[in-house]
Formats: C-alpha cells, sequence, structure tokens
C-alpha cells in the first residue's frame, strides 16, 4: 500500500510540474484514463492531456488498499479563480498506473472500486 501511495504521489506530482517524461516512467503504455469527457487510453492522449489541462492538484488525503488509491485533491487550473475538491482512483499495478478515473464526489470514486471509508490513510 505505502508503495502504491508513493506512486499515486510521484504521478501527481509530475502532473503539476508537466513533467511528461516523469508521469510517463509511472504509467502503464495503455492507461485507462476515465473523466467528465469520456475513457481515453495510452501515453499519447495522457501527454496530450498534462500538456493542455492546466491542472494543478495538492493531495489533502488518501484511502488505499491493495491496488488501488483515492486521491483526495484540491484542484485548480491555469487562469481560474478558486478551486474545487476532485477525487482521483488510481489503480497501480507493478508501480505503475494502470487505470485512473477523475470524480466529483468520494461516493463516485468508490464506485470504481473497492475502497470504502474504512481504507482512509491515517
Amino acid at each position: 500500500m505505502e508503495n502504491n501511495i508513493r506512486v499515486a504521489e510521484q504521478w501527481t506530482t509530475g502532473v503539476n510540474e508537466r513533467d511528461i517524461k516523469g508521469v510517463l516512467k509511472v504509467s502503464d503504455p495503455h492507461i485507462e484514463l476515465i473523466g467528465p469527457r469520456g475513457i481515453a487510453e495510452g501515453h499519447d492522449i495522457l501527454q496530450q492531456w498534462i500538456k493542455e489541462s492546466g491542472i494543478k492538484m495538492e493531495t489533502q488525503d488518501y484511502y488505499a488498499k491493495g491496488n488501488e488509491v483515492v486521491c483526495v485533491q484540491k484542484a485548480t487550473w491555469e487562469n481560474q479563480n478558486g478551486h474545487v475538491t476532485i477525487y482521483t482512483f488510481m489503480d497501480i499495478r507493478n508501480g505503475k498506473v494502470h487505470r485512473l478515473g477523475r470524480y466529483d464526489t468520494l461516493d463516485d470514486a468508490f464506485g470504481q472500486c473497492q475502497l470504502s471509508e474504512e481504507d482512509k490513510v491515517e
């Protein structure tokens, strides 16, 4: 579990710093990306998203068990005031993010995995 949280931290830091090489290093080549605009797959789409999203995420809490991690994050976007709370689900295997989803509620994130309130990392 601790290794998976470390991978989640590396992934988030890489996105925040626009470190495409660093994010790809901890992302499966066929990473599945689930977001408000639908589902996409692969490094090419991930690279494009990192370049264009302008997102910065600050992780507030983690829920983790097995291969799954949900990050509770304060998100801001370039050229926008304020922030929103997002819930980022990651399925991490062998040190790489295989599946990632961004959700507007914790319940929606939990609906994509086996995690629950009991899995909050203290």
